[in-house]
């Protein structure tokens, strides 16, 4: 056996021994399921495109998503088509039903990383000398009306930290290796920042959008 699988594999079954509860895998399985299928993420990106305050950060966050979802779920689930640590190590439990596809990357980790890495950095307050502040972070909303870019950085700390905890839930559930759920989350944040870059280069020239 490839002495990186053998180390995924004993690492994820460390953390499922250090980590199994009773009490605790109905809260994982409830988190998890807020990753399945993308649903509960594409309702945000629909909710925020939804309200005039927050369309410019729904296109933003929407892009990102689907940007992620083509590069996982699409690109590199088929390519590396990896097999799922249940197949390969006896000792790990799988508490959901096998979900069909390959292993690598994590599609809950990153598909729930990337919209909300992408509202986390289009609220991050802006730099100014030696200060930071947030009335230069461009309008969130469409022609000039825009939510409170402080208010809504809470909520992409919030979205961020569900997504990190979407990941784990894959971990505790047996779903995934370590590193598939690690380089889920870094795909998507990848991808959120390339759509972040690309946004702030179309702005630079034609303006924000929505204004």
């Amino acid at each position: 056996m490839d002495a990186f699988i053998e180390f995924d594999g004993n690492l994820l079954i460390g953390i499922q021994q250090t980590l199994n509860a009773d009490w605790l895998t109905p809260i994982m399985k409830a988190i998890t399921l807020l990753g399945e299928g993308g649903c509960f993420w594409i309702a945000i990106c629909l909710c925020l495109l939804i309200f005039k305050k927050t369309r410019r950060l729904g296109i933003i966050c929407s892009l990102s998503l689907l940007l992620t979802f083509i590069c996982c779920n699409l690109v590199l689930k088929p390519l590396v088509n990896r097999t799922r640590p249940w197949v390969i190590f006896e000792e790990v439990h799988a508490f959901l039903p096998p979900p069909g596809d390959a292993s690598f990357p994590s599609g809950h980790s990153a598909n729930a990383m990337g919209p909300a890495w992408a509202m986390f950095l289009a609220t991050c307050p802006v730099k100014i000398g030696s200060r930071k502040s947030y009335e230069e972070v461009p309008c969130l909303g469409w022609k000039g009306i825009g939510a409170d870019p402080r208010l809504v950085h809470r909520f992409g700390i919030a979205a961020v930290i569900l997504g990190l905890l979407i990941g784990l839930s894959r971990l505790y559930l047996g779903m995934h290796f370590p590193s598939d759920v690690i380089c889920g989350l870094l795909l998507g944040m990848l991808c959120a920042w390339i759509v972040h870059i690309i946004i702030k280069k179309i702005e630079a020239k034609r303006g924000i959008i929505g204004a």
